[in-house]
């Protein structure tokens, strides 16, 4: 066995979960709650939870400093919007990467911040077109060129997407995209680099000559043609000569805008006066929703990009109203897989969201409804609406799923299609505790908040996760758990995101980092683990009766210990890599609490390695540069090598030996490469100590592996116990 390898391996299993506390929850208030109501509920429960009135509450202290620092950071208004934003992580003082500098665009709107796993959905996963700034915090260019951007991003609103990327967090994600210097501006899918002037309008300008848009001349030779092969509305602009006519930006804007919705086109009337007068247009901009003729469209009366859109839009169909009757026909034609997926838009009263007006130009695959719940209560009671507006897909097999991210019609199109493609539904009170009790289906549920930026993160990653699996094998389901307060307390979620495998009612939760392969990872070991969970009896069959030549590792544990359940991720990694070499279990010391202490487990983890050179369950070691001898091994392996081997001879009894372990194990890694260590159970080869002139413990020897293949004291070697410094004279050691 390896033990080096053990060793470095057994230095990795650190891992960190990020977490958010609802600070809101815990002062009782809402979202949306005023200073004076803020100070209010914290001094009403000040006065409940002061130490000094709960002495018999062991926990008083902590509940106490727990409503305190929520209280210091709602009421300061910066700190507020900073937790809003963030969560607790945005609260510590290097969550920006430290200094003076933060990120430049988490706080405009109409500037995506894209993370890695949404620029895998929503760039490169879709046929949108981005305009993306690559940029670092650290960087005064990049600071320089804000301003501009965020004019761009402004002149430049539903034309395309305009993103922007930390590369101090997501430097993996630059590096893949070719990134190698600050900032960089990148036009996708095709994946261009903008390299010219960096004002507004030169970027506005690169942008407008980039896009390929429709926009359809007319004349007297082509008009009836064009029309008749477009069967969508026409926006047709009758330009006069000498009149004021639309801009040809303003042209491609609108274009770009409401493409696959309507039609753009332009007729000259100077050189086409007869097509004008025989339509009866003249010096317009003409909305057509049929036939293109006289008197057959609406005028509108703007020259700017975002009026001209907007008039159009309210003239576009709304999406089919559903009430309670057509709802239950959608479900039950959902449930027998008969109809393609629904996105529901929820709100109090009748649709007048535009962007739900151009979501049919983003996606075919879906039917698009407005609930109105000022009527429709029942529908809205059902899937628990407790905000508006809120979109909704409801996907075949009868489940559905609410939309969380950006309310665009491109952001609510990217979650259609991702969504659909995934099992994951949504979960409420009536599922619980049937889902997760089905002998046959494990189930794995997220505990999420939607304010948590780490809970949105995770979602994309667990949607994709849930594609790897059968819904026939694992059921993925999330709970909001600002609308199921109660809910996620009766299962103990105090902290945002909790992620908990259930298989057959017992909980499984996952520690791992939040991407798609580690929660895959995560279900694949917990259902069919690498790691053997061992009870008093087969530990006593498999590592204490092993067989010579087997080597086993096994990790005792506790279930309610933090870095046991950290240590369980790299544990099963552990286990797969090493299926060849070594046994890997586990121990629940909770459910056997006397076997542990039995085997002198005093905290949590203990891990342990009982080579393949020793038998019994109480001879092991820890994993180690150390190497642990008997009597023939070290006769064989230090007395015969040339090898300079430093030596610790030890009883198991002897408290100071004890104490010294740690020093040692030090000593090893200070001397690896150059010294080898081993060790000598003197209870144990007490023939072999004797020999070795050892009267009291721990005794430490260095052997410089002479000539003589003997024993040899090196009596000026000084090691201090306490911070294990070792003086070994160079020309009795250096080769």
């Amino acid at each position: 066995m390896n033990s080096r390898l053990l060793f470095t391996i057994f230095l990795t299993f650190l891992c960190q979960l990020v977490v958010s506390e609802d600070y809101y929850e815990l002062l009782g208030i809402s979202r949306d709650a005023s200073n004076t109501e803020i100070r209010k509920a914290f001094k009403k429960l000040a006065l409940k939870l002061h130490p000094d009135k709960n002495t018999e509450d062991p926990q008083a202290h902590e509940k106490f400093t727990a409503i305190n620092k929520a209280y210091e950071v709602l009421k300061d208004e910066e700190l507020r919007k900073k937790y809003d934003v963030y969560g607790e992580e945005g609260l510590k003082d290097d969550h920006f990467g430290g200094g003076h500098y933060q990120r430049i665009y988490d706080d405009d709107p109409e500037i995506i911040t894209l993370s890695y796993s949404d620029f895998d959905v929503s760039v490169e996963g879709s046929d949108d077109i981005w305009f993306i700034n690559f940029y670092s915090p650290y960087c005064s260019h990049c600071h320089d060129l804000a301003p501009a951007w965020r004019e761009v991003a402004r002149e430049l609103e539903g034309v395309l997407r305009i993103g922007a990327v930390n590369c101090q967090e997501e430097w993996n994600l630059c590096r893949q995209q070719g990134i190698q210097s600050y900032p960089s501006l990148v036009l996708y899918p095709t994946h261009e680099f903008h390299h010219g002037s960096r004002t507004t309008k030169a970027l506005v300008q690169f942008i407008l000559d980039s896009l390929e848009v429709n926009l359809f001349d007319l004349w007297d030779g082509n008009f009836e043609e064009q029309i008749k092969q477009n069967d969508q509305p026409w926006v047709i602009d009758f330009c006069a000569v000498g009149e004021d006519c639309i801009s040809q930006d303003t042209r491609i804007k609108v274009s770009a805008i409401l493409d696959n919705l309507v039609n753009i086109g332009v007729i000259d009337c100077g050189t086409n006066s007869r097509l004008c007068e025989e339509i009866g247009y003249n010096d317009k901009l003409v909305y057509f929703k049929g036939d293109v003729g006289p008197e057959k469209g609406e005028v509108i009366d703007s020259l700017e990009t975002k009026e001209i859109v907007g008039l159009v839009l309210k003239k576009l169909p709304d999406p089919v109203n559903v009430d309670l009757p057509a709802f239950e026909k959608i479900k039950k034609n959902l449930a027998a897989a008969t109809e393609i997926p629904w996105v529901l838009h929820f709100d109090k009263g009748p649709m007048d969201n535009l962007e739900m007006r151009k979501l049919p130009a983003f996606t075919t695959d879906v039917n698009v409804g407005h609930v109105d719940c000022s009527k429709e209560q029942e529908i809205c009671r059902q899937v628990h609406v407790r905000k508006y507006p809120m979109v909704a897909l409801f996907k075949t097999h009868g489940h559905y799923e609410w939309h969380h991210g950006r309310f665009t019609a491109h952001d609510i199109a990217v979650f259609a299609k991702e969504s659909a493609s995934s099992s994951v539904q949504t979960l409420c009170p009536d599922d619980f505790p049937a889902k997760i009790s089905k002998p046959d289906l494990p189930f794995f549920v997220d505990f999420f908040a939607p304010w948590c930026p780490p809970c949105m993160r995770l979602l994309p990653e667990y949607r994709k996760a849930a594609r790897s699996f059968d819904d026939s094998e694992v059921g993925f389901g999330t709970v909001d758990c600002t609308i199921h307060i109660n809910l996620c307390h009766m299962y103990n979620i105090r902290s945002y995101p909790t992620t908990i495998l259930y298989n057959n009612s017992i909980p499984h939760q996952f520690t791992g980092h939040h991407t798609a392969a580690d929660l895959v990872e995560f279900v694949e070991n917990t259902l069919k683990p690498s790691v053997i969970q061992m009870t008093p009896e087969t530990f006593q069959s498999l590592v204490a009766q092993r067989n010579v030549g087997e080597t086993w590792l096994v990790d005792f544990y506790a279930p309610w210990c933090g870095p046991c359940n950290e240590l369980a991720p790299e544990w099963n990694k552990l286990a797969k890599q090493m299926k060849d070499e070594a046994g890997v279990g586990s121990v629940d010391c909770q459910k056997y609490r006397w076997f542990c202490q039995e085997q002198g487990v005093n905290s949590y983890p203990t891990i342990r390695l009982y080579p393949h050179n020793s038998q019994g369950g109480y001879r092991y070691h820890l994993p180690s540069l150390v190497t642990q001898f008997n009597y023939h091994s070290f006769h064989e392996d230090v007395l015969a090598s040339e090898d300079a081997w430093i030596i610790d001879f030890y009883a198991p009894w002897c408290g100071h030996c004890v104490q010294f372990a740690p020093d040692f194990e030090k000593t090893a890694k200070l001397l690896d490469g150059r010294i080898k260590a081993g060790k000598v159970d003197c209870e144990q080869d007490y023939h072999l100590c004797s020999e070795a002139g050892v009267r009291a413990y721990p005794t430490v020897k260095i052997y410089l592996g002479s000539p003589k293949k003997g024993m040899t004291q090196v009596s000026h070697l000084q090691i201090e116990l306490r911070h294990c410094v070792v003086d070994i004279s160079k020309s009795r050691v250096a080769r």
